[in-house]
């Protein structure tokens, strides 16, 4: 049976490091000790004590050299040779430490008050050699005295550089071995991130990483289930808009058989109009539910009716009698404010006229029907480009802070501010649809006074 590998702890990981550090830190004192040590034996550095060493083991030569015994000075050390009355007679003394050496041994003081100390040779020759030594290390070649600190300070020069280099590569393969484990944890939350919900959780090495991924996981079950509740939802919603549509056909298909049969019987001019209107809007709104299925399923309108160039003017004309054929229908008053439209724009005249009318028809449907609408219609630049502004406002409750941030998305049905008529939210969702498609943009916002602005941005052509 195979044994299940024990799982490691952040604790117990970060205490490993700190044990190991801390032993990687003695074993390296104690390395540079040895090697300080040993370098001495081998050679390579004199010990502290070589001066005095030297000089005890060639004491009678030096009483015997007389005023010449650089021979037996060891190195590094410096020298004079005095007669019995302390006259200078030969050595490698400066003036000033001529006169401390003599000073030193006739108070009979060995330490020097600078550093060092003095060593003092009666010769055969009734002459005083004064030698001054240290006691520390030094290195056997004297270039190397003169280039590098001396080896005990070499030394701990190098156990600074282990120190931090110990450092360094611990804490690198610590985070290494550590971004390995999370690497698995970033993995899980990428494919979160891109709504991939198929797979596998596996384990790491870390408990604790394995709790974080664990919740994730739950997490990753609840997204499912809410993304799965969701996408239900829309396709029952897009059900409920299809069935409508089909059931639609039939009461409009009455509608505009018996409004040609009206318009072909002897009737008066008005009436004949009001008959005209019937069927022009009885075919919109046949057009409407079939593109309607088309954003249902995510078809693409772009094809739907050929672009043409069209004048601002003309299209301004256009706009203002789809909006007095919806306020003669709805019983509203209407007003128009319109400023030197000039310029034209190249675009889908039937997607943009369906965009106006949702427009309308939103408009039409939030206002006070005493109050009616207002119908803006000017020239304006957004971006560095031209546009025609295309405006509906309303006299109704205006939208609110829901409202401004949802109002042109799909299925969204307005707050409790704009919902107390019965709608599916799509008129300006696909009222942005279109004009996007054309270059243009949808714009929102509520009237400083009073009611709700809507805005068709239309970009011109020049």
């Amino acid at each position: 049976m195979e044994m299940r590998k024990k799982r490691k702890t952040l604790a117990g990981l970060f205490l490993k490091f700190a044990v190991l550090f801390c032993v990687n830190t003695v074993l390296i004192i104690i390395g540079s000790m040895l090697l300080l040590i040993a370098s001495a034996y081998v050679g390579i550095s004199l010990p502290a004590n070589y001066a005095e060493i030297q000089l005890t083991e060639h004491n009678l030569e030096i009483q015997k050299a007389g005023d010449s015994p650089e021979k037996w000075i060891p190195q590094g050390c410096t020298y004079g040779v005095y007669d019995a009355e302390g006259g200078w007679r030969a050595g490698s003394f400066t003036e000033q430490e001529r006169k401390d050496a003599w000073e030193h041994y006739e108070e009979d003081r060995i330490y020097s008050s600078a550093k060092g100390y003095y060593r003092f040779i009666r010769q055969d020759n009734g002459n005083l050699c004064i030698v001054k030594y240290d006691l520390y290390m030094k290195y056997s070649w004297q270039v190397l005295n003169e280039l590098l600190p001396p080896p005990e300070i070499m030394s701990f020069v190098v156990d600074a550089i282990l120190f931090v280099l110990n450092a360094v590569f611990l804490s690198r393969h610590f985070a290494k071995n550590l971004n390995r484990q999370l690497d698995k944890l970033r993995g899980i939350t990428e494919k979160i991130a891109e709504n991939n919900l198929e797979f596998q959780v596996s384990s790491s090495e870390i408990r604790e990483i394995d709790e974080v991924m664990n919740s994730l996981s739950r997490l990753r079950e609840a997204l499912k289930e809410s993304l799965t509740a969701q996408w239900d939802m829309e396709q029952q919603k897009q059900e409920q808009l299809s069935a409508l549509t089909h059931d639609i056909k039939t009461p409009l298909t009455i509608i505009r058989g018996n409004a040609e049969l009206l318009a072909e019987s002897g009737l008066s001019r008005e009436d004949e109009e009001c008959a005209e209107y019937i069927l022009s809007n009885a075919n919109d709104i046949e057009r409407y539910l079939e593109h309607i299925r088309q954003v249902l399923y995510g078809n693409h309108l772009k094809n739907a009716g050929e672009e043409k160039r069209i004048s601002c003017v003309q299209l301004g004309e256009i706009f203002k009698d789809s909006a007095r054929q919806l306020a003669a229908a709805e019983k509203i008053p209407i007003s128009f404010d319109i400023v030197a439209l000039e310029n034209c724009v190249y675009c889908n005249l039937g997607q943009i006229l369906r965009a106006w009318n949702n427009i309308l028809s939103n408009g039409a449907e939030h206002t006070e029907p005493e109050s009616g609408m207002e119908i803006t219609l000017r020239m304006d630049r957004w971006n560095k480009e031209g546009y025609l502004v295309a405006a509906v406002r309303d006299y109704g409750p205006g939208f609110s802070p829901r409202d401004l941030t949802y109002a042109d998305q799909e299925f969204y049905s307005g707050d409790t501010s704009r919902c107390d008529r019965k709608h599916q939210g799509l008129g300006l969702a696909i009222a942005k649809k279109f004009l996007q498609e054309q270059g243009g943009r949808l714009v929102f916002e509520n009237h400083k006074n009073q009611g709700a602005v809507v805005s068709c941005w239309i970009k011109t052509c020049g």
